[in-house]
C-alpha cells in the first residue's frame, strides 16, 4: 500500500499521506501576469476614505511619479513581460509540505503534469 492517495484534477493533484490524513493540492504549474507599470499621478484623499489622522478629502494619500522629459501620466515606465509560467521545485514543495521528498510521490507529480498538461493550463488562465 503507498504512503499517499491521489487525486488528478483537470491541472492539478490532491495528495494526501494515509498515515496522518495529511492533505495538500499542488499545481501544475505557477501562472501569474505581469502588467506595466505607469507613470501616476498623485492619488487624492477622496470622500468615503478611511482617513488617517490629520489628514482631510484632498490631501496627497500617494505622490505622483517623476516624469522623465518627454513622458506624461499613463505613459509605460516599466514595460511587463505578460503571461508567465514557471515549474515547482518538487523536491523543494514536497519537503515543505509532508516533511520528505517520497519517490514514488515525486515520480506520479512529474508524469501527470506533462508539458502539453501546463501549456494548456496556461492557455486556460489566459482565457484562450
Amino acid at each position: 500500500m503507498s504512503k499517499y492517495t491521489t487525486t488528478k484534477q483537470m491541472y492539478s493533484m490532491d495528495v494526501m499521506r494515509v498515515s496522518d490524513n495529511h492533505a495538500c493540492g499542488f499545481m501544475c504549474s505557477n501562472v501569474w501576469h505581469e502588467n506595466d507599470e505607469l507613470y501616476m499621478d498623485a492619488i487624492l484623499y477622496v470622500e468615503g476614505d478611511t482617513l488617517p489622522d490629520g489628514k482631510k478629502v484632498g490631501d496627497v494619500m500617494i505622490e505622483a511619479d517623476t516624469l522623465p522629459d518627454g513622458k506624461k501620466f499613463g505613459d509605460v515606465k516599466t514595460a511587463g513581460r505578460g503571461w508567465l509560467q514557471e515549474d515547482f521545485n518538487w523536491d523543494t514543495e514536497l519537503q515543505a509540505t509532508f516533511g520528505e521528498v517520497d519517490a514514488d510521490l515525486k515520480k506520479e507529480l512529474t508524469d501527470y503534469f506533462t508539458t502539453d498538461l501546463k501549456a494548456k493550463y496556461l492557455a486556460n488562465q489566459k482565457g484562450e
